[in-house]
């Protein structure tokens, strides 16, 4: 057998090995079943559906066809032994979104200014800005509700920034709400499932924020928005 046959069936057992440690119950269910099976329930057989029942038929091909023990007919191009490979690393190891988007994230109180907001958008072109008050987290201020206070309140191509708190402008958002906590144990693909949203009811995220254990009033550890899931694709 080749070496890039060895190397496509250990890995397709191993897969094959955790998908088994996930069910329940004993009974023998066979490949392709659980792919389908689990490609509801978790992000990452989802993701990889389509591939890993490919993977079923070419090692079929494999054990199935053979010539004598140790040569195969259907010897695995290498390209698809490196993807098998990265495919196991996935779903045995996935990353977490922490350390994948740890990073600094800007805050802003009620009572902090909209001029101050805007300075920080034109110096580190942030677009979503998570709220707090004294009660802890109020809501996500996006560009599309400052474009829409602004609309509303501009007089005479004039408006006072400084004099307008970002409580008043988060108070007109629209998509506040459309924001979710989750925690630093999340996985990778979990969290771009999320973003992704239900696009049969036209709803998606527009940030994901990162703490320890989820909860909002925890610091924040990281942040995922809408251009990460262009990104990844």
């Amino acid at each position: 057998m080749g070496r890039g046959a060895d190397t496509f069936l250990s890995a397709y057992n191993r897969i094959d090995q955790q998908l088994n440690r996930w069910k329940e119950g004993d009974d023998y269910i066979p490949f392709a079943s659980l792919v389908n099976y689990f490609s509801k329930r978790n992000a990452v057989i989802k993701r990889f559906q389509n591939d890993l029942l490919e993977f079923a038929e070419l090692r079929n091909a494999i054990v199935h066809n053979r010539v004598t023990p140790n040569y195969v007919i259907a010897e695995p191009h290498a390209k698809t032994v490196d993807h098998i490979l990265y495919i196991e690393e996935e779903i045995t190891r996935p990353k977490l979104v922490i350390p994948a988007f740890e990073k600094p994230v800007k805050t802003f109180h009620l009572d902090d200014s909209l001029a101050s907001l805007l300075d920080i958008v034109k110096e580190k072109e942030f677009s979503q800005f998570p709220v707090y008050g004294r009660e802890g987290f109020k809501g996500l201020l996006t560009p599309r509700g400052i474009t829409q206070w602004l609309a509303t309140h501009i007089d005479r191509n004039h408006v006072n920034l400084n004099g307008t708190t970002i409580g008043e402008v988060l108070a007109v958002e629209v998509r506040r709400d459309y924001v979710k906590f989750i925690s630093s144990k999340t996985t990778v693909h979990q969290a771009m499932d999320m973003m992704k949203g239900n696009p049969d009811k036209n709803y998606r995220l527009e940030a994901i924020l990162i703490t320890e254990r989820g909860r909002t009033d925890e610091e924040l550890l990281g942040i995922i928005t809408p251009h990460h899931i262009i990104d990844e694709s």
